[in-house]
């Protein structure tokens, strides 16, 4: 059970004990950069990605990022593309890639010619995946504008890296691997970003995420789009937010967290950097009010307002919930007995059936702790100030089977706060 305590203690603890929610794709909106980039083929400016083979040679996925110089002939630029008009699907950056060519129609001049027909893109996962594990593969792409065609089977194939050594020459189309994952759907939406997803059974060995198209062209479905046609051979899509999840992972709201009145806060999983790029949908009182692994919101209107925010993830349909409580404090909050060694309170047991014991690490003066007793609306609904005898002290509550926030306070202004939970 999570506590609710100061900023400073979760800050300091919270990580450590946080469930697990991983996404084993290395910076998987591309946003970590080496270099902004200002010409194609150069998806290997963005952290842990590249193009197989050969990453350095003829071209290859395009890195894209709205810090590059926006310019009329510019294919680097965000939104504002000499391909496209197109923000990425979150964040500031994002990859693109060719991924069908028309082998029957005339060969177009340089730049895109028969060299490198098909491109593909490549990143890195933390860790190797263990064996006869189920995991979640999704990305999500967009056709762009400049586009000729329009297909089905984009997907993703995990391996250990074998497929960089497959004897053939940059830009060939990859038919002799089985992606773990495709769409059997023609993707041709230029305006709203579409989810590919998947879920395969590990072997043990993928360290490696390929993205791209595994199929010869007359096993590939296509449709000729109306758009700018500045690539009437070739497919050209966007792709952003790659992850690649266990099956089995739970949502993740993050540590309840304190927010002074008139600031707002980052909620969620915010200081594990791997919870990123998954398909999470954020609620407050019923309504849908934001989408992705962190969010930020602001301050309640009153103090000492607790606000329940509830996050729903969806993992290849395996759906689960998180909560999380914010309470809204008064500008300056006190220190935690935390931050001095030997002074926090324990406080059991913790769900309980209504008596809860708090027990010092030191000894303290006579009936110098307040407890105060919130539900979940930040009405108090129990105060008292502790005895202890043989170093306890005694909570004894007549209320209702629910969650509650319990502060306690000395004389000295410093303040614990747990959530508590009554049976």
């Amino acid at each position: 059970m999570k506590t609710f305590l100061s900023l400073l203690i979760f800050l300091c603890c919270a990580f450590a004990s946080a469930k697990a929610q991983v996404n084993f794709v290395k910076n998987p909106s591309f946003e970590a950069f080496s270099k902004c980039p200002e010409e194609r083929g150069t998806v290997f400016f963005a952290n842990y990605w590249r193009n197989p083979i050969d990453s350095l040679m003829f071209g290859g996925s395009d890195y894209l990022n709205e810090c590059a110089n926006a310019g009329i002939f510019n294919y680097s630029t965000i939104p504002d593309n000499a391909g496209f008009y197109q923000y990425s699907h979150s964040g500031k950056a994002m990859a693109t890639s060719a991924m069908y060519y028309d082998k029957t129609s005339p060969t177009p001049p340089p730049p895109y010619d028969a060299i490198y027909p098909r491109e593909y893109t490549q990143g890195h996962l933390f860790k190797n995946l263990i064996l006869g594990k189920k995991y979640c593969v999704s990305f999500w792409v967009n056709l762009a504008e400049e586009s000729g065609y329009a297909h089905n089977k984009i997907g993703a194939y995990l391996d250990d890296g074998s497929i960089n050594k497959l004897p053939l020459p940059v830009g060939s189309e990859i038919t002799s691997v089985a992606p773990q994952v495709y769409t059997n759907a023609i993707i041709k939406d230029t305006m709203n970003w579409v989810k590919i997803e998947g879920s395969f059974v590990a072997k043990g060995n993928e360290t490696y995420i390929t993205i791209g198209n595994f199929f010869p062209n007359d096993s590939v479905s296509t449709e000729v789009t109306n758009y700018w046609f500045t690539t009437p051979q070739y497919s050209y899509y966007l792709i952003d937010d790659v992850s690649v999840v266990a099956i089995d992972a739970k949502a993740n709201a993050g540590p309840d967290r304190w927010v002074a009145i008139g600031n707002s806060t980052d909620i969620g999983p915010v200081e594990d950097s791997t919870a990123r790029g998954m398909e999470c949908k954020w609620y407050y009182k019923g309504s849908l009010i934001d989408s992705g692994n962190v969010i930020t919101v602001n301050a309640a209107s009153s103090i000492n307002q607790i606000d329940t925010y509830v996050v729903v993830q969806n993992v290849c349909g395996n759906i689960t919930r998180d909560t999380m409580l914010l309470k809204t404090t008064s500008l300056g909050m006190s220190p935690s007995p935390t931050e001095r060694a030997g002074e926090r309170l324990s406080i059991y047991p913790n769900p309980s059936d209504g008596i809860i014991t708090i027990s010092p690490h030191t000894v303290i003066p006579q009936e110098s702790i307040h407890a105060t007793l919130y539900d979940l609306l930040g009405r108090v609904v129990h105060q008292q100030k502790l005895s202890f005898n043989n170093k306890e002290a005694v909570l004894k509550l007549h209320l209702p089977s629910a969650t509650y926030i319990l502060e306690l306070s000395n004389e000295e202004g410093t303040v614990q706060r747990e959530r508590v939970v009554i049976k």
